[in-house]
């Protein structure tokens, strides 16, 4: 095992709760909260869902996407959280410096996208000896898939397997996406003074904004280039939540670092030290989901991570009505209507099937 630093885990609260799964589809879970200090000195929350009468087959660590928190995961009548626990697997929701409750426990908004790296690999290692077993999976959507590429090779000793949903990997194949970021090279000189003020991009406003007018939203999403989701695949009531709840703050210096890798084409960090090419030396098992019309992080900018793995063991799912009877897009692929019954299955599978046959 590694002989790096891990964050130190503290519970905050233990309890037991009924709480849904789907709908009218409910479960009973052990749930903790729990404050993580990293090795840097922030503090973090990760809130840890799993069923304490039967045995855990796996631990997996969730991380959220850009401007997100833990709400990515769990809403009040749909939660892959509890689904996943539900299947026996020990689950941790990890919300990212600056992010959510992490906010709220005193951490600032990070100052770069390694900020990021640093944070999650100390908890991945924590994880290990908090859970007693001894490799964690890393579930990562859209910004969080790109999290879970570039800390994986960090702490490969840890990590069981790697799950991206709608994950970054390249960026900047929307159209829409490039001209934005093309126009921001001409402040990346910026970037630095950026970084050093720790300055923040508020992402709930506009998820307040949107939700007001969900049905124009929805309407708006059949045409508007860089729409969330797919037109009718979420209920109003569902995607409220997702927005007002989901939506959050971060680093201005992590959306600049974003538009540069989709103006430039690389994966790297501030120095050049590409995260691309350390990923795919890895044979860690590996599955690349995408949805058919994400038009956020469309599948060409999932699926290279699965074209150059080198790992024996990889899968790329595109979900499609081709198989799963409706499109996907960007938000839907994990809390839409039709998630619980296509996706969360397949994941749920891929991880138990790789997990040992009791821990």
């Amino acid at each position: 095992m590694s002989a790096e630093p891990s964050a130190q885990l503290e519970l905050i609260q233990r309890t037991r709760v009924e709480q849904a799964i789907n709908r009218d589809r409910f479960g009973e879970f052990a749930k903790e909260i729990l404050r993580a200090r990293t090795p840097a000195g922030r503090d973090l929350a990760l809130v840890r869902k799993f069923r304490d009468d039967v045995p855990r087959r796996g631990a997996v660590l969730l991380i959220h996407g850009f401007a997100q928190n833990r709400y990515t995961w769990h809403l009040s009548t749909r939660s892959f959280v509890n689904y996943l626990a539900d299947e026996g697997l020990d689950i941790y929701n990890l919300e990212l410096t600056g992010h959510g409750r992490s906010r709220e426990f005193g951490t600032s908004p990070a100052k770069s996208f390694d900020d990021y790296i640093e944070d999650a690999a100390s908890v991945i290692r924590a994880i290990t000896a908090w859970s007693g077993i001894d490799r964690t999976f890393i579930l990562g959507h859209s910004l969080g898939g790109a999290v879970c590429y570039a800390v994986a090779p960090r702490v490969a000793d840890h990590v069981a397997g790697i799950v991206t949903l709608a994950g970054l990997f390249r960026f900047g194949s929307n159209p829409m996406t490039r001209r934005i970021a093309q126009y921001l090279e001409s402040i990346r000189r910026l970037e630095p003074v950026v970084r050093k003020l720790r300055a923040s991009f508020f992402s709930r406003g506009i998820g307040k904004v949107i939700a007001r007018r969900i049905d124009a939203a929805d309407e708006l999403s059949w045409t508007f280039p860089m729409a969330g989701w797919v037109p009718g695949s979420t209920e109003p009531d569902v995607l409220r939540e997702r927005l007002v709840r989901g939506f959050d703050w971060t680093g201005i210096g992590v959306f600049l670092t974003m538009m540069s890798w989709a103006a430039d084409g690389r994966f790297e960090d501030a120095d050049g030290r590409s995260y691309a090419d350390e990923f795919v030396e890895l044979k860690l098992p590996l599955l690349v989901i995408a949805g058919d019309r994400d038009r956020l992080l469309p599948p060409a900018d999932a699926r290279p991570a699965y074209d150059l793995s080198s790992s024996p063991d990889k899968t790329y799912k595109l979900f499609s009505p081709v198989r799963e009877e409706v499109h996907w897009g960007h938000l839907d692929i994990v809390m839409g209507k039709d998630a619980p019954r296509f996706v969360w299955p397949y994941v749920a599978d891929w991880i138990v099937d790789r997990c040992p046959e009791e821990t």
